[in-house]
């Protein structure tokens, strides 16, 4: 065991198979080269959120057992978004600690871990979301709530919606992969009881909507442009869309509305589409305004996207900005003086 190095040995080690997704923002799949950088710090992680890597690991033992078992890992990452080795050391440690070398020779503990610092408990629409992906990836058949709530979308008329289970309305948001799945979305998804699009939308966000789908969304919020409720599930939903075009011009659109002042919307377009933020000029607009609606806001923000990888480098450029606004240089201040608290 003192050669095991990473959780990802240890898993290997323990003649398991095993899946990671990255839970920070969205669910995606992390092929296993991508988990071993991530842990060892020659990776920045691609989706962090609060200062930290959140990852869903999925492991089996197909001599063993036809059981699968998941571990919700969150590991503390640096200024650069790099695991902090110390940390995930620690969590090795107790994992060893609690399963020993082999996790067959403590079946009954089924992979489960004592409490600690590193792990987390997925709300309810995480959990289902978790579930309905990993059984996509994993090959394995939707749940046994996916027939009920694909009747109830099919005919929301005819079924009481409180009668959907939420795991149900994740695997129908899970087939909007296939043409069947997206057809029957996009049919029916604005007859549904509101608490069902609330769900099925926030589902979507796991997934890459193409641009049919994602065009239908954008139009039906376009339509109902002051309901804050259904800009904030469409968000969500265009989350991994691939459409980038449309959904940039709707981020556009947005920024230029009065919906512009409103923090959960700003907040949103952080946590979901901070990749059109590498667009100078959208940044500029973005940063601007949080910097006026809230000036620590926008400093806890800064802090949160300038880990992301893909955008680090345009949010330290914010930094150098000759022409920032008062509010701007307020934040950048704020950021300065918490640094050296």
């Amino acid at each position: 065991m003192n050669q095991i190095s990473s959780i990802s040995e240890f898993l290997l080690h323990a003649q398991t198979e095993y899946h990671v997704f990255d839970m920070g923002r969205t669910i995606r799949s992390l092929d296993s080269q991508t988990f071993l950088n991530i842990e060892n710090a020659s990776e920045a992680a691609p989706y962090p959120r609060q200062e930290h890597g959140w990852f869903g690991i999925v492991f089996f033992s197909r001599q063993l057992s036809r059981e699968h078992y998941i571990w919700f890992v969150k590991l503390p990452l640096d200024e650069k978004g790099l695991v902090i080795s110390a940390t995930r050391n620690h969590f090795l440690q107790i994992i060893t600690d609690a399963l020993g070398a082999q996790l067959e020779h403590n079946k009954e503990a089924q992979g489960r871990l004592p409490e600690n610092p590193y792990t987390f408990v997925p709300n309810q629409q995480q959990l289902a979301d978790f579930n309905s992906v990993s059984r996509g990836v994993l090959n394995l058949p939707p749940s046994e709530y996916y027939s009920a709530a694909v009747r109830y979308i099919a005919h929301p008329q005819a079924h009481n919606w409180q009668e959907v289970a939420l795991q149900g309305i994740a695997d129908v948001a899970a087939s909007v992969r296939r043409k069947d799945g997206a057809q029957l979305i996009t049919a029916h998804l604005f007859e549904t009881a509101p608490q069902v699009q609330q769900a099925l939308m926030s589902s979507l966000e796991n997934y890459p909507l193409d641009k049919s789908v994602s065009q239908q969304l954008i139009d039906n919020a376009n339509q109902h442009i002051a309901d804050l409720s259904l800009l904030q599930w469409t968000l969500r939903a265009l989350s991994q869309s691939v459409a980038n075009t449309i959904v940039k011009a709707y981020i556009q659109k947005i920024l230029d509305s009065q919906h512009n002042t409103v923090p959960e919307i700003m907040l949103l377009i952080a946590a979901r589409h901070w990749q059109y933020l590498q667009d100078e000029n959208v940044l500029r607009q973005y940063i601007e305004r949080l910097a006026l609606i809230d000036i620590e806001l926008c400093a806890d923000l800064y802090s949160d996207l300038v880990r992301i990888p893909s955008i680090r480098p345009a949010m330290l450029g914010i930094i150098r900005w000759q022409d920032k606004s008062y509010a701007l240089t307020q934040v950048i201040g704020h950021l300065f003086s918490g640094q050296q608290k």
